[in-house]
């Protein structure tokens, strides 16, 4: 018999958070569930660690690759091929859970048959599991403590849009039929990935968010997202998605130049990107809907528009 949930935990060279990682999904008080243990040929004691649990019987298979993929994708597509479970957590190696995630989050979806996708909130530690002071990346407010039901559409422009506040795989349970196919294109990202996958996913039927902080999002000096975000090489990758979903929502040519505006002012922080970068040119003149890209110009209609509110874009703050 299936267990209704697979856990997959995609590791690399994270020893230190690892067993703080496993145990918390152990000691979930939901309890229909297996674990999917992928190690992407770490050079640290990490193989060490995850045989210690080769003989839990919750562990169905434990996978060592014998050379680094180079992308976390391939562990997410070799992690959904092994996966039986209904529903798929896609757990980070350094992240951990409160012990009543899996529970909150399967009883979301379990009462709305129409949602692919769950997702909480998530508290910012630092290498040592305490919380980051002023770091709140959910901003509930009022909503803290109640659940929002999301139309897929309705996910995509509040939650998806402007930024992936979708932000850390380990806050979301899907279903695993609704799943999108993991193909070359994630496999050739090196940022952007999981924000592609949840814009594909958001496609496939509705979204529940749970508004309490279940997940523990581990910000450290090695963690992939953090580099990329100062080195601003997300941009090319993004604005591609962004653009994707702007054909999908059917923006208008307007609202599609004030979105493109908007990462025509960001892009001001990392000067030479976009000529260096065609490929995000040719992308940000695909969002814009426009046959000549004027950043400034875009820039300023994104600022104009912020006063004024003229494109009706709903806002994507929280709280």
């Amino acid at each position: 018999m299936h267990p209704t949930v697979s856990v997959i935990i995609p590791n690399y060279n994270h020893a230190p958070y690892l067993r703080e990682r496993i145990d918390s999904v152990l000691g979930q008080d939901f309890e229909d569930f297996e674990v999917i243990l992928l190690d992407d040929c770490s050079n640290d004691h990490s193989r060490e660690i995850l045989e210690r649990y080769r003989q839990h019987p919750k562990v169905s298979h434990i996978v060592f690759n014998d050379k680094n993929s180079g992308t976390t994708f391939a562990q997410w597509r070799k992690g959904l091929s092994l996966a039986c479970g209904k529903y798929v957590w896609i757990a980070e190696s350094d992240d951990y859970a409160e012990k009543d995630f899996l529970s909150t989050l399967v009883d979301a979806l379990e009462t709305n048959p129409e949602a692919v996708l769950a997702f909480s909130g998530s508290k910012i530690i630092d290498s040592l599991g305490n919380e980051i002071p002023g770091e709140d990346w959910d901003k509930f407010g009022r909503r803290l403590g109640t659940r929002a039901t999301y139309t897929g559409k309705e996910l995509t422009i509040r939650r998806l849009l402007r930024n992936n506040l979708i932000y850390n795989a380990s806050m979301v349970v899907f279903r695993r039929e609704a799943a999108p196919e993991i193909t070359e294109r994630y496999l050739n990202m090196r940022f952007c990935g999981d924000w592609l996958f949840w814009s594909q996913l958001a496609r496939k039927g509705q979204a529940v968010e749970i508004c309490r902080k279940l997940n523990n999002f581990r910000q450290h000096s090695n963690k992939v997202s953090a580099s990329a975000s100062k080195a601003g090489k997300t941009y090319t990758e993004g604005t591609e998605i962004v653009a994707e979903m702007a054909q999908w929502l059917d923006l208008t040519p307007l609202q599609r130049k004030v979105i493109a505006g908007r990462i025509c002012k960001r892009l001001r922080k990392h000067p030479g990107l976009l000529s260096s970068e065609p490929a995000l040119k040719t992308q940000l003149t695909r969002l814009a809907a426009t046959r000549r890209l004027h950043p400034p110009l875009l820039s300023l209609l994104y600022e104009a528009d912020k006063m004024l509110h003229f494109s009706r874009l709903p806002s994507q703050s929280r709280g």
